[in-house]
């Protein structure tokens, strides 16, 4: 019998996103061979139209949705637009990694490091961003939600301009602010607009 319309384009579509499509154009800035010993990227990459996040929608990116990333290194790679989304990147080591417009969506970035890297517009929405080292990381107009998790992280001279905070978070963040960004220049604690924060106590806080 013939199939269902409905079912029929639903067939058709899959076959457009299967494994037999032309790999994705950022597959290999994330190669598991060039990145460290995790293979849980290989064959992992898919390109679909939008992802799971505030800002992937109606977008078209390399996502590596659910990947266990554990450890794994990308030290100074170019991973622009990349969609780590609900993946585990425990201690993952991003430093120096430019990472603008990528998605950690509802990912596990525990003691992740992103020290100098370039993070402006990342989405952090849902992310436990536990012990993460952001030490002089470009946070610039990132999506860093109520329901990121910030517990123990490391911002000595990250520039957080234009990121909008929750006020419980721009105070937390502010008591651990120092430093200034060696690529923006900016300090840390201006770039978190501290000094509108009222009744501020934090070693070294300027007033």
């Amino acid at each position: 019998s013939p199939l269902n319309p409905l079912l029929s384009a639903a067939v058709a579509a899959s076959l457009l996103l299967s494994p037999i499509a032309p790999p994705p154009a950022h597959a290999e800035d994330v190669d598991p061979a060039k990145n460290g010993p995790k293979t849980a990227l290989q064959g992992g990459f898919k390109v679909l139209q939008g992802a799971a996040s505030t800002q992937d929608s109606g977008s078209r990116r390399t996502i590596t949705r659910g990947a266990t990333l554990d450890n794994s290194q990308f030290p100074g790679q170019k991973l622009d637009g990349i969609s780590f989304q609900q993946s585990l990147c425990r201690d993952c080591n991003f430093k120096g990694a430019s990472l603008k417009g990528a998605s950690f969506f509802d990912g596990d970035l525990t003691q992740a490091d992103f020290e100098g890297a370039d993070i402006s517009q990342v989405n952090f929405e849902m992310a436990c961003m536990k012990d993460a080292n952001l030490k002089n990381a470009v946070v610039n107009e990132a999506y860093i939600l109520a329901t990121t998790k910030l517990d123990g992280v490391k911002i000595d001279g990250a520039d957080f301009t234009d990121t909008f905070l929750r006020k419980d978070q721009q105070r937390y963040l502010c008591g651990r602010a120092t430093g200034t960004n060696p690529k923006t220049g900016v300090d840390t604690y201006d770039s978190l607009q501290c000094r509108k924060v009222k009744d501020l106590k934090a070693p070294g806080s300027k007033k």
